[in-house]
């Protein structure tokens, strides 16, 4: 019919079915514009659609159709103004409990980012004198591993015992050079006066744990304005990685 929208034309434009348009129309919530009277069939004008959308997001909100009843006065007529009415309330409160939940949400995240900060940021520790033997090394090599077991073999044929964790000392001079070195933990006797022997001083470091190893970038020497002095860097292995995953520990010495 010209003008007018078939019950299968607007099921498929509102996605709702065909069943629903029905029992729609039978308790009186959404009557079509015409039914023919051989056929049965429903027709709606296109002007009726937004008062389908209304009904449909009132059932959204939690308005059963069971409870479409109380919404018809004594003559039996619809109050669609009472309906919409109920909806833009639960509406409303929905939005409200979505905004709580939304602050809570926030909550948690400014806690975990808060915690992740912390995490980042180096702290103050106090290291006990710690005996090293080391070997040079160069940044660009992916032998980590080879080197750290070659000194655990020096260390015994030496006559000292080397235990982890292991790892990287930097030593930077202030005139900016740099000099690398890998090394093993000592414990008990060290000769001092092997110049593979060196003694990391008790003190006061700045530490920080990392995920991968960070020691070749550099990136702490802004941030703890290092330029121009002379101070030591050892990223120490972690033997036991926590939960966040990290499995180094930066600590910075500075004269």
């Amino acid at each position: 019919m010209k003008g007018y929208l078939s019950i299968g034309k607007v099921a498929k434009l509102k996605g709702v079915s065909i069943k629903s348009l029905r029992y729609y129309d039978e308790i009186g919530v959404f009557r079509p514009a015409y039914t023919d009277p051989v056929t049965n069939y429903r027709y709606y004008k296109e002007e009726q659609l937004p008062l389908l959308d209304a009904v449909s997001l009132c059932i959204e909100l939690g308005i059963a159709l069971r409870d479409f009843d109380k919404y018809r006065d004594e003559s039996g007529a619809f109050r669609f103004r009472d309906l919409l009415y109920d909806g833009k309330l639960m509406a409303e409160q929905k939005i409200m409990d979505i905004r709580k939940r939304l602050e809570t949400v926030q909550i948690a995240l400014d806690t975990v980012e808060k915690a992740a900060q912390e995490a980042r940021s180096f702290r103050p520790c106090h290291l006990e004198k710690r005996a090293i033997l080391t070997a040079p090394y160069n940044e660009t090599e992916d032998n980590y591993s080879q080197k750290i077991l070659r000194l655990f073999m020096l260390a015994q044929l030496l006559g000292m015992k080397a235990e982890y964790p292991a790892g990287l000392l930097y030593e930077y001079k202030p005139d900016g050079t740099v000099e690398r070195f890998i090394f093993v933990h000592i414990t008990g006797e060290a000769d001092a006066t092997d110049k593979r022997v060196r003694i990391l001083p008790a003190g006061e470091y700045n530490c920080r744990k990392e995920t991968t190893r960070v020691i070749d970038k550099g990136a702490y020497i802004n941030e703890l304005s290092l330029r121009g002095k002379h101070f030591l860097a050892i990223e120490s292995d972690i033997l036991e990685p926590d939960q966040s995953g990290n499995t180094v520990e930066l600590q910075i010495l500075v004269d």
